[in-house]
């Protein structure tokens, strides 16, 4: 390896012992009456790594994205952003975002307009909202597509 390739790897901050991951998830649990959805998960994700959650369907994949979201409070444990315990901050307060399975597009809007929706209710210029959409239709690859609609995109597109 060359110099830039090791400082790469050092800049890394889940390899660095005394890196704070910015999202930690302490023993939390979920149970729905006496069924264990989530059962004592506890990880950090550090931010800059690309992090994946991968498990047989019914396993609490989804259960535990909502409780990062907010949308359903753990039964057990603690959720943490940026040292910010987040059990009293609402889902519209959280620096998160979360792209349901079932798709909740507007179908007579095209994908920037899709998109930009939640930010109308922002006090922000149109401007600024503009902006804001497209980096995030360029971060994952759609700005292309901008101005398809939901019937035109594959499901993965999405």
């Amino acid at each position: 390896m060359n110099s830039a390739q090791l400082k790469s790897i050092a800049d890394r901050p889940w390899l660095d012992p005394q890196a704070k991951p910015q999202i930690v998830i302490e023993g939390v649990s979920k149970n729905f009456g006496a069924f264990a959805a989530v059962d004592n998960v506890s990880l950090g994700i550090f931010k800059g790594e690309m992090f994946t959650l991968v498990g047989a369907s019914g396993c609490g994949k989804t259960t535990l994205l909502r409780m990062l979201a907010g949308f359903t409070a753990p039964s057990a444990g603690r959720i943490l952003i940026d040292d910010v315990d987040m059990a009293e901050v609402p889902p519209h307060e959280r620096p998160t975002n979360m792209m349901f399975q079932s798709y909740a597009l507007f179908p007579h809007m095209n994908v920037e307009e899709n998109v930009g929706y939640g930010l109308k209710r922002m006090d922000l210029e149109r401007a600024v909202r503009k902006k804001r959409v497209a980096e995030a239709l360029e971060m994952v690859k759609l700005g292309a597509l901008a101005r398809r609609k939901p019937h035109q995109l594959s499901g993965g597109q999405r």
